[in-house]
């Protein structure tokens, strides 16, 4: 297996590319399913109460504002992912491969949710309940399960 440092830049590009979109991609999923469809929480819902109008609307601006920063992320994933191809229209990585580190930054944005914005700035917690350190916790979880399944779609980087 060659070292991640001799893969040509191509394939470094590609996985960034991957792993941006699938980072915000993520944050998307969160936002809509946790959000708005199930409304477990919303951005700063930690810090400012949903019970009145004045707290639910700070707080669906916390989402836009977290949303509008996932809608970047993303676009920046799209913008490598040209790049990389205009680059070198043959593209080294599989199609598998592509979608695994999708799947590693979705992972890689529910540890950093977790970690930062429900750990370190107490901001939200995935459900908004007394026990819901274990919701917090199947969501790290979750994280740890999808950067696994997305290593393993990895492997094999490069076409044969």
């Amino acid at each position: 297996m060659e070292s991640p440092s001799s893969f040509p830049l191509p394939i470094k590009t590609f996985r960034l590319a991957g792993f941006l979109l699938g980072f915000g991609l993520g944050g998307f999923i969160d936002a809509i399913v946790l959000h708005m469809l199930l409304q477990w929480h919303h951005m700063i819902s930690g810090r400012v109460s949903m019970d009145t109008f004045a707290g639910l609307r700070r707080n669906v601006v916390g989402d836009g504002v977290f949303s509008a920063g996932m809608w970047l992320i993303t676009v920046t994933g799209l913008g490598v992912l040209w790049r990389s191809i205009q680059q070198n229209p043959v593209v080294p990585l599989t199609t598998s491969a592509f979608i695994g580190w999708i799947v590693i930054g979705w992972g890689g944005f529910h540890l950093f949710d977790s970690i930062v914005f429900h750990a370190l700035l107490g901001l939200h917690h995935i459900r908004q309940v007394p026990n819901f350190l274990v919701y917090d916790i199947a969501f790290f979880l979750i994280g740890f399960g999808l950067i696994g399944v997305g290593y393993l779609m990895t492997r094999k980087q490069v076409n044969a």
